[in-house]
């Protein structure tokens, strides 16, 4: 019976699994006598079938689960009880969903029970899996996996976003905002979500041992995977359960509606203050103890009204208040010190003495009624330091009030702490959310500008900043009002700004699309960036143009350090030089000056705001110098991938973050239109455009890559270059790849014929050659064809790579398989175990090629009626391999086990394993599938004798 000093533990299932998934770690928890009593344990059910039987049904996707698991979380968890969240793969992308959508529709309240989620081999950029599986793991309509694929589910990722900012990093509970601790584990032999997926990007976690299944299948409780979890029980047990409790649902708390300001030095109000972490600031800051305040943040951020926000409050609390303009800074001094009673011939000795911020703050010190003095927009620190130093020192006009009467606020774009000393709490002003963002733009622009939903959706394009959200409500008021025409494309509401908004940078930075413009923003580009640039050009020259260059990238986030680890800054002409040093120095400076900001959790990685992105791909700088920005962009890149092979697994993780600014920068250069004819530029945009097709080929990306491919290579003559030039063969052997690996056969040997006979290129031609043989060998009744090709590719394998070398063995495998193709099985036998024999000294027996082998030996041996070798050969391998059994090499394995229990009689036996193969290959393969169609054709004739 559930009691409500229990801790609920509920288990949510992974992709193609079910609840008795978790059989081991309930009989553990069972067992427990320590925590037995302090738990219940329930699996969460829910449907994940491998495909749809039923035409009048159709399987849940990860949006309809994360719903149902919170109605049944609120009907099954009702008691006011902890909840801890256990997942395992697909399992912790519909929990981030849950929480994610929860907090999206203000509910955060709602999580507050949860106490922790522990998530074991959760794929959060998406499952990676080794090459051959990749290439052969194709869930065409499956809901659920479509959500696995790497970098397929945008929605996904945005869940992955919110739950970082909303969950993770935050300390308290709100209606936008829940506190809950996640801990990320990855198996240490997983190899269908590595564990550096399954850990970054959260916190606290680790590598377990284990692989994809086994991590949730522990033995005994000295496992490391049921140890975490016990550790985490124990913890939450041992506090006192009304702790447990749920928060209750706060209050609905509205915009104050401030009296007019007591001073006269005070700005007019414009609007009302939007945003529940602004409040929360105010808050803290008009009732502190004595002290500084430093609101910083970009510009644009709405510093200032938050400051105005606060001295307001104070003066209605009875504060005398001041509004001192730091570019008006002595002027402005001069009238407080007025208005403080100081004389002034008193007042005059001290400014020609300069000693005028000491009697000033004597002044300030003594006053008997409680004050603030506000200073707006001190982006240059020292400004308010003593005679122009280190304000740090707290000896300028900026110090500590002493006594318990003053309150400082300053605002301010500079984000350093050790700028303003340790006695000044510097607050970052956070964006708008999306739904405060929504009510800005609906306040300004009115209801009639479009639904909360496209208000919300606006605000996100735009980043939740409020100068950019106040111009856009102000353009969108203008076009209705007929003030503002842009011909055919008017704008007349939020749907049609988000829409012009990407459309227009959807172009490559520094060629302006459509015709376009900054949809009202160039008014307000020096107040949300060149300010801020022009303060930092000033020590650090470097610092505009590589942030330009940086918004040639994807919005995605950059992985930097490695971007700038290369030669490429060296070379550039966009500045004289630009040491290791002063790298350090200009992504310090742009952080602290919000023009960049920092990924919390994955070091080396920075973003730009959107609106900063925007604004500086459309700079004059970058229109007048787009072949020197965009020759950086490509060399960077270079630099990032620099011995990086992106055939092999262990370069992924470097691949994955660098592949969308890889696209987006050879896609920009390598057109019609591109920035530059510079020919160096040219030829390393399209070796970048090759590895990073064969990144997308490895990773499964068939579309990515053939969208990325085939319009370079149909447009290579408008940049300069020939179907047979060198560098566009190279793409050209990739198209015939997408080709090959999409079953699209005939088009894959006439596209590898013909990069064949024109590359000169030893290495490339054997490369092309074997592909070439491949499609030919897949086709019917060529095997003879395919084997000619095949022997001069071995052949010349061995003497350029070595006899051992591994595209040697892949090669020679082949052969082996048209050797077969051709009858010739005892032939293929003792080529085969010459393979193997390699394969299984150098490699590890369980690899993709490995077990393919492996089972085209297992085939000749049945050929040859060897069926107890055979079956040797094939439970062997079955055993090694780690992949599922609906992975291809495993499904050809099931195949050749089938047919050999025919060969011994069990006709039954293999009735039901074809039927069963049948099913997976459907499903994986698609029914036009050569393979679908053998098992087609054995399962009827099955069925016929019987």
């Amino acid at each position: 019976m559930v009691t409500p000093d229990r801790i609920h533990v509920i288990f949510v299932h992974g992709l193609f699994s079910s609840a008795g998934v978790w059989k081991s770690f309930t009989e553990l928890l069972a067992a427990d006598e320590e925590l037995r009593d302090r738990i219940d344990v329930q699996p969460f059910p829910y449907n994940s079938p491998r495909l749809r039987l039923r035409p009048d049904r159709r399987i849940a996707d990860i949006d309809d689960i994360a719903d149902r698991l919170g109605t049944w979380l609120r009907g099954n968890c009702s008691d006011g009880a902890p909840v801890v969240l256990v997942t395992h793969s697909q399992g912790g992308l519909i929990v981030q969903r849950l929480l994610a959508r929860t907090l999206w529709r203000g509910r955060g309240h709602e999580l507050a029970r949860i106490q922790h989620i522990v998530m074991y081999a959760c794929p959060h950029n998406g499952s990676g899996f080794f090459l051959y599986l990749r290439k052969m793991l194709m869930f065409l309509n499956h809901p659920q996996e479509r959500a696995l694929r790497p970098l397929s589910n945008r929605a996904l990722l945005e869940s992955q976003r919110t739950v970082l900012e909303k969950v993770v990093r935050p300390t308290g509970k709100s209606d936008t905002e829940c506190s809950i601790p996640i801990s990320a584990y990855g198996g240490q032999t997983d190899n269908v979500v590595p564990a550096v997926t399954a850990t970054t990007p959260f916190p606290d976690g680790g590598v377990i041992e284990g692989d994809h299944f086994s991590i949730v299948q522990p033995q005994d409780k000295n496992a490391e995977s049921y140890s975490v979890l016990r550790s985490v029980l124990w913890e939450i047990a041992a506090e006192s359960p009304a702790a447990f409790a749920a928060e209750p649902e706060p209050e609905p708390e509205s915009d104050p509606e401030p009296e007019p300001p007591l001073s006269i030095t005070l700005p007019l109000m414009d609007g009302k203050l939007h945003g529940e972490e602004r409040r929360r600031i105010i808050s803290s800051v008009v009732s502190s103890a004595p002290g500084v305040h430093v609101l910083a943040g970009a510009g644009g951020s709405g510093k200032s009204r938050l400051a105005l926000e606060i001295a307001t409050q104070a003066a209605d609390r009875g504060r005398r208040v001041w509004w001192v303009r730091v570019n008006q800074l002595s002027a402005c001094m001069r009238a407080v010190a007025r208005e403080l009673g100081i004389p002034d011939s008193q007042a005059d000795v001290a400014w020609k003495r300069r000693s005028q911020a000491d009697l000033v703050w004597r002044f300030l010190n003594e006053s008997p009624q409680p004050w603030l003095i506000v200073f707006d927009n001190a982006d240059e620190p020292q400004r308010l330091g003593p005679g122009g130093g280190a304000v740090k020192d707290g000896t300028g006009w900026l110090r500590p009030p002493r006594g318990s009467n003053g309150l400082v606020v300053v605002t301010s774009r500079v984000l350093n702490q050790d700028v303003w000393g340790t006695w000044s709490q510097v607050r970052e002003v956070p964006r708008l959310d999306e739904r405060d963002g929504a009510a800005l733009l609906i306040e300004c622009a009115g209801a009639e500008a479009g639904t909360r939903e496209q208000a919300r959706h606006l605000s996100s394009q735009l980043g939740g900043l409020p100068l950019a959200l106040r111009t856009a409500a102000k353009y969108i008021q203008s076009v209705r009002e007929n003030k503002v025409s842009l011909g055919s494309t008017d704008i007349r509401d939020f749907q049609s700004y988000g829409r012009a908004w990407a459309r227009n940078f959807a172009s490559p930075a520094g060629i302006r699309g459509d015709g376009g413009t900054l949809l009202g923003l160039e008014k307000i580009v020096d107040e949300v960036c060149g300010i801020s640039l022009r303060l930092l050009e000033r020590t650090l020259p470097q610092a505009g143009p590589l942030l330009r260059a940086f918004a040639c990238m994807n919005i995605a986030p950059i992985p930097y350090r490695r971007l700038l680890g290369g030669t490429a800054t060296v070379q550039s002409p966009l500045w004289a030089e630009f040491t290791v040093a002063q790298r350090d120095e200009v992504i310090t400076g742009l952080q602290d000056l919000g023009l960049i900001e920092p990924d919390r959790l994955r070091a080396g990685f920075l973003s730009l705001h959107p609106v900063v992105h925007a604004i500086l791909r459309d700079d004059p700088d970058v229109h007048r110098r787009s072949a020197d920005y965009y020759d950086l962009a490509v060399r960077m890149l270079l630099d990032a991938v620099h011995e990086q092979d992106p055939d092999y697994p262990e370069s992924w993780p470097v691949w994955e973050p660098v592949m969308p600014h890889a696209i987006e920068v050879t896609r920009s250069v390598l057109r019609a239109d591109g920035p530059t004819d510079a020919r160096g530029v040219l030829d390393g945009a399209l070796e970048l455009a090759r590895l990073t097709s064969r990144y997308l080929l490895v990773a499964g990306h068939l579309g990515l890559a053939r969208e990325l491919v085939s319009p370079i290579i149909d447009a290579c003559d408008s940049f300069g270059s020939d179907p047979d030039d060198r560098e566009i063969l190279g793409l050209r052997h990739e198209k015939g790849r997408i080709f090959l690996e999409a079953g699209e056969l005939p088009s894959a040997e006439a596209e590898l014929r013909a990069v064949a006979a024109r590359r000169k290129e030893i290495f490339d031609t054997l490369a092309s050659l074997h592909k070439l043989a491949r499609a030919i060998l897949e086709q019917e009744n060529r095997a003879p064809e395919a084997e000619e090709i095949l022997r001069k590719v071995v052949h010349d394998e061995r003497s350029v790579r070595g006899e051992e070398h591994a595209d040697t063995m892949v090669v020679r495998h082949t052969l082996g398989r048209a050797l077969l193709a051709q009858g010739r099985a005892a032939e293929a036998e003792t080529h085969l175990r010459e393979i193997l024999a390699i394969r299984l000294r150098k490699w590890e027996p369980g690899t993709p090629e490995t077990l393919h082998a492996r089972e085209t030996l297992a085939r000749s041996l049945l050929e040859q009626e060897k069926v107890d070798e055979a079956v040797t050969v094939i439970d062997a391998a079955r055993r090694d391999a780690r992949q599922p059994d609906d992975s291809h090499p495993v499904m050809r394995l099931r195949y050749c086990a089938a047919y050999a229990l025919l060969l011994q009689g069990r006709v039954d036996e293999a009735g039901a394993l074809l039927t069963s193969l049948l099913a997976d290959q459907r499903r994986v393969l698609g029914e036009s599938h050569p393979e679908v169609r053998l098992t087609q054709t054995l399962l009827d004739r099955i069925r016929k004798d019987l």
